[in-house]
């Protein structure tokens, strides 16, 4: 008979402080909580003290704490099995290399049924591109996967998953977050007046942030100041650049926000510089406030947006980046007209309540009992 009660859900990840997969995670985890299932986070931290932790306890979400060295696996293992011993899951959800390449295994073990979801992929060197490699292998093993985005499961099919375990779910923009208006926001982000560009994300190579200060360059004859929002292991390297190249006077490291979507309306656009993406949460964020978007065209970002709702242009081209912002902040109606067309698509394809029930539907179907199994 095909499980209608209440699921129980067990979210595995190796958190980091902030990002786009942690966001994700708390969303599904509130979501279906407010739906009635049974909702819990397996937080797997090499210190005592974890940001994510606290905030995901703040909001209300039950995490369990998995202490283990970046690498020493099996105290993981041991640690995500007693969890699972010492409490009713219906289905392991796994999320990022390590979750899926350790984790996976011990649900298999234990007949408990696996979803993971691969967020993106990443890699800009060759020990990065050997552990995707290994994380896709790994995802094969799942008893689903769910892709992010179009390129995310092209990858993952040429990869050697079975088409039939992969799943398109594109991710949606949270719902609990309560925009700030313009000037509360650039209050609380102390910018003072002028031409703003919001740069939200991690910095980090795959991310681009070099070629982000590389375009600003070419718009020293704007009023125009950028903010990096988040921290990294290239803020200092990023920092020296800026000095290097002139416009540190332009620049502002803003580190780690909290809630940093709730003030996006602080900046006159958003910019996204990446090399690579998966499905970026920013993007959503920044169509909820009705922000403008210049980004690159990479990863799922077309999939999201269209020429008509954004500006996207090729990657490594720090001029084509800063035309595009150029165009954006002199055109100011037409980027106006392309930010509210994005709004609408994100209400349109891209709502939180059909993003649930997708997973929902997909835990379901791999219950005992389901005529799928």
């Amino acid at each position: 008979m095909v499980t209608t009660g209440p699921l129980s859900i067990l979210h595995v990840l190796a958190p980091a402080d902030s990002g786009g997969l942690e966001t994700v995670v708390r969303s599904l985890a509130l979501g279906h909580s407010a739906m009635g299932m049974s909702v819990a986070i397996a937080a797997v931290v090499e210190s005592p003290s974890s940001l994510f932790v606290e905030e995901a306890r703040d909001l209300g979400i039950t995490v369990h704490v998995v202490r283990s060295p970046a690498r020493s696996f099996r105290p993981e293992r041991n640690g995500v099995r007693a969890v699972l011993e010492q409490n009713k899951v219906n289905i392991l959800h796994s999320h990022g290399y390590r979750s899926d390449i350790l984790n996976i295994g011990v649900a298999r073990a234990m007949n408990i049924p696996s979803v993971t979801t691969l967020h993106g992929f990443s890699a800009t060197d060759l020990k990065a591109r050997a552990y995707e490699w290994v994380q896709i292998r790994a995802a094969g093993r799942a008893s689903a996967v769910v892709a992010v985005s179009t390129n995310v499961a092209n990858r993952l099919i040429k990869g050697g998953v079975s088409p039939t375990l992969v799943h398109l779910i594109r991710n949606a923009a949270p719902k609990s977050t309560v925009l700030v208006a313009e000037d509360a926001a650039r209050d609380q982000l102390k910018l003072e007046r002028g031409l703003h560009i919001g740069w939200i994300g991690r910095l980090s190579r795959e991310k681009g942030p070099d070629i982000m200060l590389e375009a600003m360059r070419y718009l020293t004859d704007l009023p125009v100041t950028l903010s990096f929002v988040g921290d990294g292991s290239d803020r200092l390297s990023l920092s020296a650049r800026a000095d290097r190249l002139g416009i540190a006077d332009r620049i502002r490291f803003h580190g780690r926000v909290h809630d940093a979507a709730a003030s996006l309306r602080a900046f006159d656009l958003v910019a996204l510089s990446s090399r690579t993406e998966g499905s970026p949460m920013v993007i959503l964020e920044a169509m909820a406030a009705e922000v403008p978007i210049v980004a690159t065209r990479v990863g799922g970002i077309p999939d999201m947006l269209s020429d008509g709702e954004a500006i996207l242009v090729e990657p490594e081209n720090p001029k084509a980046l800063a035309a595009a912002i150029r165009s954006s902040l002199i055109d100011t109606k037409a980027a106006s007209d392309r930010a509210a067309r994005a709004h609408s698509r994100l209400a349109a394809e891209f709502g939180n309540e059909a993003w649930l029930s997708r997973y929902e539907v997909l835990y379901r179907s791999l219950q005992p009992g389901n005529p799928v199994n």
